[in-house]
């Protein structure tokens, strides 16, 4: 099949490429894309313009409760409707399609290539695996971090030396006469 590629955003958040043969009415082709009931047509919604090149995001406004989309688009693209201004933070529904253009020509767009793009308008991310050297819960003790470890099993000995108390008027009692010391001791000070 001859077509042109573009990027599928599916509403559970996975990407996928599908193709079809563009014949001047966008809506109606996305349409038969998605295989969702959706209410309404889906709108243009956003742009990010890049170098030489503009990738569209096509979708839905309304939807029923489990429809929402959870794919999570970069900020700052250009909006089309003043009630969806935060690309970022607005809700959407069914699946999205993101559309590359050269100029007016809708051009293939690949996974991978949005991929790379999703990355840059992020603000690119970091790979926690190449973060700085630091010392990782991976790594052996050194023989000071041993010296340092208090061996609790050699200081105990039998359950015989243990005593237990279960006297709540013992406690009452030493409590008591902690509080007298304390008073004693503040009456000493002053």
């Amino acid at each position: 099949m001859k077509g042109t590629k573009f990027v599928l955003l599916n509403k559970n958040g996975n990407v996928t490429n599908k193709k079809f043969a563009f014949d001047g009415n966008i809506e109606d082709l996305l349409i038969k894309v998605t295989r969702m009931k959706m209410p309404c047509k889906p709108i243009k919604l956003y742009s990010y313009i890049l170098d030489s090149f503009r990738i569209d995001i096509w979708g839905f406004i309304n939807g029923k409760a489990g429809q929402e989309n959870t794919h999570d688009l970069p900020p700052n693209a250009k909006c089309y409707h003043t009630e969806y201004m935060k690309s970022d933070t607005d809700l959407l529904f069914g699946d999205l399609f993101a559309l590359k253009y050269k100029g007016s020509d809708l051009i293939d767009f690949e996974i991978n290539e949005y991929s790379e793009i999703y990355t840059k308008l992020f603000g690119g991310f970091e790979d926690i695996g190449e973060t700085d050297n630091e010392d990782s819960e991976d790594e052996e003790p050194t023989q000071d971090d041993l010296d340092f470890l208090v061996d609790d099993l050699s200081e105990l000995s039998t359950d015989s030396e243990w005593v237990i108390e279960d006297d709540p008027e013992s406690d009452e009692e030493s409590d008591e006469e902690s509080d007298e010391e304390l008073e004693c001791d503040l009456k000493d000070d002053e």
